[in-house]
């Protein structure tokens, strides 16, 4: 009992761990309870994570079996239960499966299952397959038997089966009977889930064994498998599953029918092993393979025939194996070997599948050939061949090869192709059978229908019937117009018999009868479309009888797209309609006009003719769409006389009527047919020519222009009058203008070769212009189409091409409306893709396949490489005679690549000219020669040669200009070479790659993968040793992310070491800051509305109507175009103006009246769209579509919608208007204007890019009004708005128009009152880089105007920088530019003087010349007050800025000039005065003749006699700015400015700013203006501080003296800026890190005690550490110093010394804490101590060389605050994730235990007697009290003692303190305050000893001294200079600084320092640590020395004055 009561009392973790089984058992009993209870994220489970394994593995068999009850209530309810899986399943496998007792078997079972519930089911497989191969038979029978139940429980989707199915052959031969049973099972159990796909990995069975399982495979029939347990992640099928069988059996067919689709879904291809063949081939198989005997020949084909039987293969490279094989099919004359050949590649693209794509282009062409073949076992085999090669490939790869074998001349070769593609179609989608492929296929096939072999027909009509099922019979229609009813419906029965294959994702019902409207919703929803396809019941082929009509087509979820079906009856090629019988037009006529009408049209009256017309016209204006029968109206109006009416009135009317019925019915081409051939005889019209073209126009946008431009250039060529046919050229220039280049070119190109032969000059006249205006579509290319016609007709056409040379084709503008139309714009943009013309096909082309012979292949190859030379002259001899060739080039591809990498690097170089050459030769389809010449060319960027290596980027260059970059990625041509060592190849592919992947069009996804499987070389080349490569791989990084995305970076940068992975990603996420935005999606309502391209946006109203308008049109009543008619609109009916004014008629137009700007979307939305990338930045050389779509959609919500359509309209004069209104709300809607800034000023972006000077006039009107607006709100331009502006106004300042530049030049001064001047400055001066003189000339003039009005820094980024650019430009040709440049540089001059040649830098003799003539007028011609110096005027070689000389100001009031101030000084070094310590009688000295040394005649001892008032310096003089500063309207601006300039490299520049920052710190009514600017400031100032660390310091040309008097500068504003209350609470975290371990580096810096400053600097950086500590927000200093403290851990080059002063810092914020615990948010403070020790946990510490210091830091900082907080510290972690597992909270709930909460007071005492210690000489933070008191003291004695020292640490207390000190010490001489002092810093210790001494002196002499103020940073230690910081007028000054300057001042003078002077102590140590006192001090000097400094004071004064006078 004893025993038992001691593990009784133990928790639940101890006691399932105890040596006592019983124990255990009680503690599993225990955990099983108290699972269930708990959160599933419980802290509680983490502490059994490494306890579960001994649960299961429990020796004692009764303890184990609770055990597992406690291992299954853990898996259930842990939410980490996950992390166990592997050792757990692993010890159920071992120690349970096998145990006696049935209870733990079937609970290790149970929680199995429960580990593949919880997604685990992978590692529970893996450990199952190794249970599977355990020794013990009973393992192995339950692995199975587990196995069998999780795929019977959870189905076969959930595991990956064929690592179990590879081992049931060997389980079936077990020798243990129970595992062989329990393997048939699992066997039985596979094939009720995949089925048939199981047999063929059963095929090596014996005999026997598949009997017995064939039998019970047999038994399953019927049956379905039912998934009865799910993942946790699959709830929603559980519910669904649950929901059914609650329904019980009503969706039972529904069910069989998911239930098949998934049995079909393994696919058996996926559980085959790969079989490696190539190893296998026999030795001599190639050697046989050529043998002429046919027997050996077979043989090696028999050979491979057997190995090719595996249904999967290894992929490896075949190139050679199919070569051989293709060789066979092709030319060898035996029959048999051509089948088994042919049978041999079928097997090889069945094995290979996807993998065999390489290969499969040239296979099917092989076939296709050799289909003429007339044996029927070997066509047979060559069908399995083509269709197993199809499978690898693409219908567009092999569409030529398949239209030519189309058109061969054997009848055979056509039967077998059309039957090869129907067999294709089968297995096509409407997805994967687009429109461009269809209409390539029919067009062949239609002509194929009509050949005399029955055979041919009837293949071909299976095609297209096969086709019609795939897509639907209304997409096919259009093509098949042509053919007569009887073969249409000959297609339409056999699209009915057509079985599609591929019937997933797609598939459409063959035509059937209309379905009634109540009918079709539910005959759709009644059967997914794929089981209607297959379905082929005599039922349904009754009921699916062709009609005329047919309802069919592909459902929505088929066709992938909205409206695709519709789109493509609808769409360019134009609807077409049965033609209607004269009767039944008569009726119909009838029915719409009377009868009178009707007689009256065809009057030979030609006033009844008007007026039966006009009568007609009005009916059908009154109609709307729908009611037009438009068919009815077109035959009617052609009904004699019709269209070739004589009276000119009547025809007029008719056309503009034919115009209407265009543009307002359903006109289709039948209804065109009708009436093209009269209009055609009418184009040529004098008063109706005009109105006849408008309505071709118009009936070509209603149907296509190809199809009018067809049937108008065949008609009007089938006549002879040679007026239509030049009108008809003329009218086709101007329709392609308007429409685009959207016809068939071939046939046009026929008609010009007429026209250019015929005799009339007009048609030669308008067929050259036609081919000007094509020339601008298709380029250089169409000139080679006419090379045979005569010379002088060429060089009229080369004379009007160059007319148009350079110019881009104009933007539609008919034609893109979407009216009746369903499709989606993308699809709409892509049929416009494919309707351009394919130039390359029109070129005549010669095949060189003959002349490249067997000869030349083999001299290629040839050992001497004088032959191979000599070969590869032939052909490129071969190919430059034949100019245009065909892609056949034999044998050709592979001696190449076999030349590529020849060792001869002459005739490699000749080789990759040849492949440039054959890229041009060849053309786009030079593409099938990419996989074999092309990774011949990449390999040879790995040449040593530069010159090589520049030839084979040209060549691939040529490649992908032809082929585009696609084909290169379709094998893995790139993945392969950078993998390769080589850094050659490396740099220079990576190099073309990230050139060519950004312009290449979106990578299709099979090609992607070529992308991907780069990333991983590209991740290594970043971290190569070879800088080439690195570089180049990072440029490569954007442009591989454009196509694979950031994420696939980030995966495949995981799997790097861990040493790599951080910068790696580091550099990833830097290149993602700068992938391009993808372009806004176009929102249906702005495509509506705006369909047109932006080089001519649509438009509501449009220039003036052509004067053949069709009058009658402007009656039509318009159709809504759904539009609401929302309030504030009105609806004004009227006709569409513009050139096109035929084919609108009369429309709504919407009048909105609500106001022109609205407050819509937020401009803050706006930018930080911009900023994340999720809109285009606006930044482009011409404005592209994407921006201009962007801006629409932006204003949507902001603009109304008339003010919309006038600025986005193409008519000039819409934009004045829109002008107009913006001027308007200048005034009217100021905060709308300034809401909607950022879309105006990018609005006008636009119009400067457009000719029109009306235009621009106007919008800089209203630009100067709107800047004059902003001026007025005080408003201030945003970055955002500036650099989408400013860049594009500054390109109109080079316009021609003089007013245009005078009114640009007015925006440019305008700005500079709302946006800071030096910015305006970077964007003129990068406008000096413009090609234009004058935009040059301007921008120089206005950069000398802004450094004139705004001084020398206004210049950036530097004065040097900018002023050199200026100078550059005195070179240039043009005089303009020159004189500006000229007069810029002086106007620099005025402010510099003679260092401007020092800015500017060497210059030519010439421009040197010129600049100091320039110089010398100026300086004649600049009147006398114009020598007034400015305040800016500085030189750079001054140490700090200086006030003017009273010597110029005399000689301005005496009209005499005087010196230039900033002319430099040069001053020996003897002479050189330093700043820092200059009195201010310096300043009064003329610089160029200082006269310091007259101090040798005045007499110093009576200096030290007499009283000097200290002077009121102002050490740094104001600014052009300073005016700024102190005008609120103007103050940001300047003072970001003021800011940028601190971190000039030039010192002057930084200090001359840090001066003005000091002037408005010492104001506090300035100083508030700063608040918003403090982490500005910070960053600033810590920039120039490691500008000086970095550069400056060991920059051998600067003076250390200037390095010293920049530092002080920095110092001096930051003390100025933390002595501020308000403004040193509102530094940012981050920004406080980096100051603080700027300064810190710094103090550690040794060069500084190599200054002669230099340890008086390092005290004061020490002083202004402690300073910033103390006076910062104290959250975020110690956050920052945490943060940093963090980082220096975490760097392996950080020093110990500079954690340590981390430490130091941290340490004095600790006993600060007490003041400052209310101050500080606890939660951020132990959030990033909890990331500090995640980091770095306790248990890593104990092997540190650096010992646990940093640790114990980090703890006695925790201790600290949960002693101040006490338990309500526990509140404050929040922002820790899993608290329970954080050791921060750990510790706390610790401490927090032991009651240290309780301890606060005590704690708080000690700290304040703690905080007057150093950290200088503690080592780790102080947690005790200051020790026990000495024995020589009674306890009343200690206390009072201890009170004492209180008093002196506390800052109000402290002149107290050392008075009761001093008075207990005259009391008790013999007390020893030694114990109190011990563990205080030496630094107290004299500062106590020099208090007492002052009071001592105090009380003798019967005055006081002024009170020290202890602990307290605002004073400086002494000898600090902070320079002009100093604010003397307080009188908060150091005397020690004036006797150092006045020992200076001596030494100079030569007198003796060592005579009597005042006595200074000085205590301040030289230490570069930061110290925690900062005492002032002057306090501490005794009293003499303050009556000498007072003495002094009024001495000095007096020599200032005297100073003045004699000046």
């Amino acid at each position: 009992m004893g025993d038992d009561s001691e593990w009784m009392k133990l928790p639940t973790e101890d006691k399932v761990t105890h040596k006592v089984w019983k124990a255990r058992l009680a503690g599993y009993e225990e955990a099983a309870k108290q699972f269930p209870t708990l959160d599933e994220k419980s802290p509680e489970f983490s502490k059994y994570l490494g306890l579960l394994k001994k649960f299961v593995i429990d020796n004692n068999a009764i303890a184990q079996e609770k055990g597992l009850d406690a291992v299954l209530a853990f898996v259930e309810n842990a939410a980490v239960a996950g992390k166990t899986t592997g050792e757990i399943v692993n010890g159920l496998v071992t120690k349970c499966f096998n145990a006696s007792r049935a209870k733990t078997k079937e609970r290790a079972f149970e929680i199995v299952m429960m580990y593949i519930e919880i997604e685990k089911q992978e590692i529970v497989m893996e450990e199952l397959m190794k249970g599977l191969e355990n020794k013990q038979p009973k393992i192995v029978a339950a692995s199975v038997q587990a196995i069998r139940d999780a795929v019977r429980d959870f189905g076969a989707k959930c595991f990956t089966l064929k690592p179990v199915v590879k081992m049931i052959p060997k389980l079936l031969e077990d020798r243990d009977k129970n595992v062989r049973e329990m393997t048939k099972s699992l066997t039985v159990e596979l094939y009720r889930w995949i089925g048939a796909a199981l047999k063929p990995q059963l095929a090596n069975l014996k005999p026997v064994q598949i009997t017995e399982l064939e039998t019970e495979f047999e038994n399953l029939a019927g049956e379905k498998p039912v998934q009865t347990r799910f993942l946790r992640s699959q709830a929603d099928l559980k519910a669904k599953m649950e929901a059914k069988a609650a329904r019980g059996g009503g969706e039972e067919e529904g069910e069989d029918e998911d239930d098949e689709e998934a049995a079909e879904e393994i696919d058996p291809y996926e559980l085959m092993t790969a079989v490696d063949i190539l190893s296998k081939l026999p030795k001599d198989f190639y050697e046989k393979i050529e043998a002429k005997k046919w027997q050996e020949r077979r043989e090696a084909l028999d050979a491979v025939h057997k190995l090719l039987e595996s249904p999967k293969l290894e992929n490896g490279d075949y190139r050679d194996l199919v070569r051989a094989l293709r060789k066979v099919v092709a030319k060898d004359t035996n029959v048999l070997l051509v089948t088994i050949a042919a049978q041999c590649l079928a097997n090889l693209g069945k094995g290979l599948r996807k993998k065999f794509q390489p290969f499969a282009h040239e296979v099917i062409q092989t076939a296709l050939e050799k289909f003429k073949e007339k044996k029927v076992t070997a066509v047979a085999a060559l069908r399995e061949m083509v269709d197993a090669a199809s499978d690898a490939t693409t219908l567009e790869v092999v569409s030529e090869d398949c239209l030519t074998a189309l058109e061969n001349k054997n009848p055979q070769i056509k039967a077998e192709t059309a039957r090869f593609i129907a067999r294709w179609f089968t297995k096509c989608t409407p997805t994967t059978l687009p429109k461009k492929m269809l209409k390539l296929y029919c067009a062949t096939l239609c002509k194929t229908i009509n050949d005399t072999t029955p055979d041919v027909r009837e293949a071909s009509f299976e095609a297209l019937g096969t086709a019609m099922r795939v897509v639907g019979e209304k997409p096919l229609t259009p093509f098949l117009a042509d053919v007569d009813h009887i073969k249409l419906d000959k297609i339409k029965e056999c699209c009915e018999k057509a079985v599609l294959v591929n019937m997933k994702g797609g598939g459409a019902k063959p035509p059937s009868k209309a379905v009634p409207p109540a009918a079709a919703p539910a005959s759709k929803a009644s059967a997914p479309p794929a089981k209607a396809a297959s379905t082929s019941k005599p039922a349904e082929k009754a009921a699916s009888k062709p009609t005329k009509k047919a309802a069919g087509g592909p459902p929505k979820s088929a066709a992938g797209k909205k409206g695709a079906a519709k789109k493509a009856t609808g769409g360019k090629e134009g609807p077409t309609e049965q033609m209607l019988s004269d009767e039944a037009v008569e009726e119909k006529g009838s029915a719409l006009l009377t009868a009178e009408l009707l007689t009256n049209l065809a009057s030979s009256n030609w006033k009844e003719r008007l007026a039966a017309t006009e009568k007609m016209r009005d009916v059908i204006t009154g109609l709307t769409r729908d009611d037009i029968p438009t068919q009815v109206c077109v035959r009617v109006l052609s009904k004699k006389p019709g269209l070739k009416d004589t009276n000119f009135q009547v025809l007029g009317v008719k056309l503009n009527l034919v115009s209407h019925l265009a543009m307002n019915s359903k006109f289709s081409q039948t209804s065109a047919q009708c009436i093209l051939g009269d209009m055609v005889d009418k184009v040529g019209d004098v008063k109706n020519g005009g109105t006849c073209q408008e309505a071709l126009s118009c009936i070509a946008e209603a149907t296509s222009l190809e199809f009018v431009a067809q049937e108008v250039m065949k008609l009007a060529f089938a006549q002879k009058n040679p007026k239509n046919q030049s009108e008809a050229l003329n009218w086709l220039a101007k329709a392609v203008k308007e429409f685009g280049f959207k016809i068939n070119v071939k046939p046009v190109i026929e008609v010009l070769k007429k026209a250019f032969a015929a005799t009339n000059p007009a048609v030669r006249t308008s067929a050259i212009a036609f081919v000007a205006v094509a020339h601008m579509y298709m380029g250089p290319t169409l000139r080679t189409l006419f090379e045979d016609e005569k010379p002088a007709l060429l060089q009229q056409i080369d004379d009007e091409i160059a007319k148009v040379q350079g110019e881009k084709p104009p933007a539609p503008t008919r034609g893109t409306t979407p009216k009746d139309k369903g499709g989606d714009d993308d699809e709409e943009e892509e049929e416009e893709g494919e309707e351009q013309a394919d130039v390359a096909d029109l070129v005549p082309r010669n095949d060189i396949s003959d002349k490249i012979t067997e000869e030349i292949v083999t001299e290629m190859a040839d050992k001497n490489w004088k032959i191979r030379n000599e070969a590869l002259q032939k052909v490129a001899a071969i190919i430059n005679e034949a100019k245009f060739i065909t892609p056949n080039l034999g044998s050709l591809p592979e001696a190449l690549k076999a030349r590529l990498g020849d060792s001869n690097k002459i005739l490699v170089s000749t080789c990759l000219t040849i492949c440039q050459t054959l890229a041009t030769a060849i053309g786009p389809k030079i593409k099938q020669h990419v996989r074999i010449i092309g990774p011949g060319m990449v390999g040879c960027f790995g040449d040593s040669k530069p010159q090589l290596r520049a030839a084979t980027g040209t060549a691939l260059d040529a490649w992908v200009e032809q082929c585009t970059l696609l084909p290169f990625l379709e094998g893995e041509i790139f993945s392969e070479h950078l993998k390769k060592g080589n850094p050659n190849l490396k740099t220079e592919l990576l190099g073309w790659l990230a050139t060519k992947l950004p312009s290449c069009k979106k990578v299709p996804k099979d090609n992607k993968e070529e992308l991907l499987a780069c990333i991983s070389s590209i991740l290594t080349c970043l971290e190569d040793r070879n800088a080439g490569v690195r570089t180049k791989a990072q440029e490569a990084l954007v442009p591989f992310m454009i196509h694979t995305g950031y994420d696939a970076f980030l995966k495949a940068c995981n799997s790097l070491p861990a040493s790599s992975k951080e910068p790696v990603k580091a550099q990833l996420d830097k290149a993602r800051e700068n992938l391009p935005a993808k372009p806004p999606p176009k929102s249906k309502s702005t495509t509506s509305a705006a369909p047109t391209p932006v080089a001519a946006p649509p438009e509501d109203d449009e220039p003036e109507p052509a004067p053949s308008a069709p009058k009658a049109a402007a009656k039509s009543p318009p159709k809504a175009e759904g539009k609401p008619k929302a309030g504030g609109k009105i609806v004004v009916r009227g006709m569409k103006k513009g050139p096109a004014a035929g084919k609108s008629s009369k429309k709504d137009v919407e009048v909105d009246l609500s106001p022109p700007l609205t407050i819509g979307s937020s401009k803050e939305k706006r930018m930080k769209d911009e900023k994340n990338l999720k809109t285009l930045k606006w930044n482009f050389t011409s404005p592209l579509p994407e921006f201009v779509e962007q801006l629409k959609k932006d204003m949507e919500q902001n603009v109304n919608k008339t003010l919309m359509d006038q600025m986005f309209n193409k008519d000039f004069k819409q934009h004045i208007k829109a002008l107009d209104t913006l001027i308007k709300a200048v005034e009217e809607h100021r905060d709308a204007t300034v809401a909607n800034l950022d879309l105006i000023l990018r609005w006008m972006t636009l119009r400067f890019f457009e000719t029109n000077p009306t235009v621009h006039i106007k919008a800089l009107e209203y630009l100067a009004s709107v800047f004059s607006l902003l001026a007025e709100e005080d408003y201030h331009l945003l970055e955002f708005e500036a650099y989408a502006f400013v860049p594009y106004l500054i390109l109109k300042v080079g316009d021609k128009n003089e007013n245009i530049r005078r009114g640009v030049r007015n925006i440019f001064k305008l700005i500079c009152k709302i946006y800071p001047a030096s910015k305006m400055f970077s964007f003129i001066l990068d406008g000096l880089k413009s090609k234009n003189s004058k935009q040059r000339t301007e921008c120089l003039e206005e950069l000398g105007s802004l450094i004139e009005v705004y001084g020398i820094n206004v210049c950036q980024p530097s004065p040097a920088q900018a002023l050199k650019l200026i100078a550059g430009q005195i070179s240039d040709r043009d005089n303009s530019v020159r004189s500006a440049a000229l007069n810029t540089a002086v106007e620099a001059y005025v402010i510099l003087g003679e260092s401007v040649f020092k800015y500017i830098g060497n210059l030519p003799d010439k421009e040197q010349a010129m600049l100091e003539e320039r110089i010398k007028r100026s300086n004649k011609n600049r009147p006398a007050t114009a020598q007034q110096p400015q305040p800016v005027k500085t030189s750079p070689d001054r140490e700090r800025p200086q006030t003017a000389p009273a010597a110029a100001s005399k000689a301005k009031t005496q009209g005499i000039p005087g010196p230039r101030v900033a002319t430099p000084v040069r001053r020996s070094a003897s002479g050189n005065v330093k700043r820092e310590f200059a009195l201010e009688l310096d300043d009064q000295d003329e610089p160029n003749k200082y006269e310091m040394p007259k101090l040798v005649d005045v007499d110093v001892d009576e200096i030290l006699n007499d009283t000097v008032q200290i002077p009121k310096t102002r050490a740094r003089p104001p600014s052009p700015l300073s005016k700024l500063l102190h005008r609120s309207a103007d103050a940001n601006t300047a003072i970001d400015l003021v800011i940028s300039q601190i971190t000039s490299g030039d010192i002057s520049v930084c200090i001359q700013s840090l001066a003005q920052i000091d002037g408005m710190l010492k104001k506090e009514d300035r100083a508030e203006l700063l608040t918003n600017h403090v982490d500005q400031l910070l960053v600033a100032i810590t920039v120039q501080l490691k500008m000086a660390h970095t550069k400056h310091m060991g920059d051998p040309n600067t003076d250390s003296e200037d390095v010293i008097t920049l530092c002080r500068a920095l110092l001096g504003t930051l003390l100025e800026l933390f002595q501020s209350k308000v403004l040193s609470k509102v530094a940012s975290r981050d920004v406080l890190k980096e100051l603080i371990s700027m300064m810190v580096t710094i103090l550690l810096d040794r060069r500084l005690e190599d200054f002669s400053e230099g340890p008086q600097l390092m005290r004061s950086v020490n002083v202004m550490v402690v300073k910033i500590v103390e006076k910062s927000n104290s959250t975020n200093v110690m956050s920052a110093l945490i943060k940093l403290f963090h980082e220096c851990m975490a760097s392996e080059t950080c020093s110990y010394k500079f954690i340590e002063l981390v430490m130091k810092c941290l340490w004095k914020m600790m006993r600060m804490l007490p003041d400052i615990i209310n101050d500080i948010d606890v939660e951020v403070i132990l959030y990033d101590l909890h990331a500090f020790l995640k980091q770095f946990p306790t248990y890593t510490w104990k092997d540190r060389a650096e010992g646990d210091t940093p640790l114990r830091t980090v703890k006695t900082i925790m201790h600290s605050l949960a002693k101040m907080k006490g338990n309500k510290i526990l509140s404050d972690i929040g922002r820790i994730e899993n608290p329970a597992e954080s050791e921060v909270v750990q510790y706390l709930n610790k401490v927090l235990k032991h009651g240290v909460g309780g301890g606060t007071a005590v704690a708080v005492s000690n700290t304040k007697n703690e905080q007057n210690g150093s950290s200088e000489d503690s080592k780790t933070p102080r947690r005790e009290s200051t020790g026990k008191s000495s024995k020589r003291l009674s306890k009343s004695t200690h206390d009072t003692l201890a009170e004492i020292f209180k008093k002196i640490g506390s800052k109000e207390n402290t002149r107290e303190g050392l008075n009761d000190l001093y008075d207990f010490k005259q009391k008790n001489p013999e007390a020893d305050l030694e114990p109190f002092l011990r563990k205080s810093s030496q630094f107290f210790q004299n500062y106590i000893e020099r208090g007492l001494k002052n009071i001592e002196l105090e009380r003798q002499a019967g005055e006081k001294l002024p009170t020290p103020s202890f602990g307290s940073m605002s004073s400086q230690p002494e000898g600090v200079q902070l320079g002009a910081s100093l604010d003397t007028a307080k009188g908060d000054v150091n005397p020690a600084m004036y006797m150092e300057r006045l020992k200076i001042l001596r030494a100079r003078c030569g007198l003796d320092n060592n005579s009597q002077q005042p006595a200074l102590s000085s205590s301040s140590t030289s230490t570069a640590q930061p110290q925690e006192s900062g005492d002032d001090n002057s306090e501490n000097k005794p009293a003499a020395a303050q009556v000498n400094v007072a003495d002094l004071k009024k001495r000095l004064d007096r020599i200032k004055r005297q100073a003045q006078m004699d000046s």
